[in-house]
């Protein structure tokens, strides 16, 4: 089928040794060919492809995909052992899942190939969802991804075919009522130069890594007490701590985006605040 259009994003991040926790096999098959009439699956992302160090994991995130049953199926060249677990986006880093800090929704770390999940969307819609891939091997190891959702609903067709629904006159028209649990920020992006962007990683000690002369985006997101994007009262305050003068802030139209230019070495921590909730922070440094 042709691939309905749905928004990805990756990240990656070292991690060191492999996750704690246990569980899991090979998780579900793919989903059978559905009865005429019935469910038919469609697949809304194909070839989403990573390249993965041992001891280190990557992120893609699947943004507000049609209810019904969603399957990812992971694929890799090597003989690797690569791991596969989906949490909500609020998860901030594969280290916080691995501390049992992040809510799995589902997981894959047997050691056959390709390995697969799958999970229900339809008591929740709206939703941001994380597929973490996890290389578990000696080896360096590349593969893709394809997902794919099961439903009797209609798939909305490509942005292209369609010109898209005029924008609300109030961004949070669209979402879910309030007040807002929890608010977590996020490397957003990191763009190395002329929009050549490169995967945000972690160092053994947690900090994000970044370099001189980077342009880095911070991203937050808030959540009501059911998980979902929700209404706010006041956009986002955003803290940062730079006693090494690291960063130098350009303006955003975006108050839940924060965008500054790496300018010289040192170590700066930056964290936000909404609706009286605090963010987590990150620890972030800039090196050679």
């Amino acid at each position: 089928m042709t691939p309905a259009r749905v928004a990805v994003s990756v990240l990656a991040l070292a991690v060191g040794t492999g996750i704690g926790c246990g569980g899991g096999g090979n998780g579900p098959s793919q989903p059978n060919p559905p009865a005429a009439g019935g469910p038919t699956r469609t697949v809304l992302v194909s070839g989403a492809s990573f390249s993965l160090a041992p001891g280190t994991a990557t992120y893609k995130n699947i943004d507000l995909p049609p209810n019904g049953t969603l399957d990812a199926i992971v694929d890799w060249a090597g003989a690797n052992d690569i791991n596969v677990y989906v949490t909500d986006n609020v998860c901030p880093g594969y280290p916080d899942l691995r501390a049992g800090r992040c809510n799995v929704i589902t997981r894959s770390d047997g050691t056959a190939k390709p390995e697969r999940v799958s999970w229900s969307t339809s008591t929740a819609a709206g939703r941001i969802w994380s597929v973490w891939i996890y290389n578990n091997g000696t080896g360096q190891e590349s593969g893709a991804m394809e997902v794919g959702v099961t439903t009797d609903q209609p798939i909305p067709p490509p942005a292209a075919a369609t010109p898209p629904p005029p924008a609300p006159a109030d961004p949070r028209d669209n979402l879910a009522p309030g007040p807002i649990v929890r608010f977590t920020i996020k490397v957003r992006s990191i763009d190395t130069g002329g929009f050549d962007y490169r995967d945000p990683a972690q160092n053994p000690q947690g900090q994000w890594v970044v370099h001189p002369n980077e342009f880095v985006v911070f991203d937050s997101t808030q959540k009501n007490a059911a998980g979902e994007l929700c209404k706010w009262a006041d956009p986002p305050r955003w803290f940062v701590e730079d006693p090494d003068g690291v960063l130098d802030p350009r303006d955003s139209s975006q108050p839940f985006l924060y965008r500054a230019d790496i300018r010289r070495r040192g170590v700066f921590r930056i964290s936000a605040k909404i609706d009286g909730v605090e963010s987590n922070s990150l620890e972030v440094t800039s090196v050679r």
